[in-house]
């Protein structure tokens, strides 16, 4: 049963900013004033945050003592806003139980630079990050359109060689930019955050005059063949139900391991939303224990593990994420 919290979330966000607009200025103001408004969740206790810039995009890192792995993570927004301090309390739970140092990247934003920057920047962070954190397991994350460019991220590493991170994870990724995605009228009524009519202004920002199945627009137009295992979440009456189908779809018939996390009336994105949400709070361990999986034969590999078992120790998902 979803919990009133999400009822009365959903009901908020349907007043508050799903919205028909006229024009594409109006959009980028309405979702900028939404998405900008000064509601920060709490940085977990026992993590740090400090700024920072890597590969010239600037963005800050979540850190323990003594990380064991380290995870890259890109915002949502729609390829026009967002907040990192939106993301404290999410990603601040993943550094505490998994060990891990976190960056979260703050790329350039469309309209004032539509595509192909995001995806440059987004590239370029990856790169620079799996140059000097090779010694550590490597996982790669983000949501919506930051889930867009996750996808993106992994299709360019592969086409220039670059190494894959261990695992992958996208939250109600944009995949699909065409007007071809079934959901986003099945599901007009039902969405608590998007008005159907939203999607072509959205695309006139991000990549005005593009190849919408250019992969790198739409990854679900991709060849997902070599990318490490995905985990991929999305609510069952949002938009962009079809777009994390489809990406579950690639993964399948490129034989990639996929792990799909669904539930039945929620607004767009819930995972994000830890602490405010009981059922984000529920889910919390299935993203961690996916990345847990993907990431233990790495750290065995890895000093840490062979401290432990020289100690005598035997060798637990748990005390690999605890060192």
């Amino acid at each position: 049963m979803t919990s009133l919290t999400a009822r009365v979330l959903k009901t908020v966000l349907k007043s508050q900013m799903k919205k028909e607009l006229p024009s594409a200025d109006a959009f980028v103001t309405h979702l900028r004033r939404i998405m900008n408004f000064p509601l920060s969740f709490p940085l977990t206790s026992g993590v740090t945050m400090r700024p920072d810039t890597v590969a010239g995009v600037p963005g800050e890192w979540l850190e323990v003592e003594n990380p064991v792995m380290t995870i890259v993570f890109y915002h949502g927004g729609a390829f026009i806003g967002g907040r990192l301090a939106t993301y404290h309390s999410f990603c601040g739970q993943w550094a505490k139980r998994l060990n891990a140092r976190i960056f979260l990247a703050d790329y350039r934003l469309a309209p004032e630079h539509p595509y192909p920057a995001a995806v440059n920047d987004c590239y370029e962070v990856y790169k620079d990050i799996q140059q000097n954190f090779s010694h550590q397991p490597l996982v790669m994350a983000g949501d919506s359109a930051g889930g867009n460019l996750t996808l993106v991220t992994l299709l360019r590493a592969k086409e220039d060689g670059i190494a894959m991170p261990n695992c992958a994870l996208t939250l109600s990724p944009g995949s699909d930019l065409t007007d071809d995605v079934y959901s986003r009228q099945a599901n007009a009524e039902s969405d608590a955050m998007f008005d159907s009519s939203v999607f072509s202004l959205l695309i006139g920002i991000y990549c005005p005059d593009e190849d919408r199945t250019n992969p790198y627009i739409s990854p679900a137009f991709g060849d997902f063949s070599g990318f490490p295992p995905l985990c991929v979440s999305v609510s069952d009456e949002e938009a962009l139900r079809d777009d994390a189908l489809k990406v579950v779809r690639n993964a399948k018939i490129a034989n990639v391991p996929v792990q799909l996390i669904s539930r039945d009336d929620m607004p767009h994105d819930w995972p994000i939303l830890y602490p405010m949400l009981p059922e984000a709070r529920q889910d919390m361990p299935l993203f961690i224990e996916f990345i847990k999986e993907h990431t233990v034969s790495a750290l065995l590999n890895k000093n840490v593990a062979m401290r432990l078992k020289k100690s005598g120790k035997g060798v637990s998902l748990d005390e690999l994420t605890t060192v």
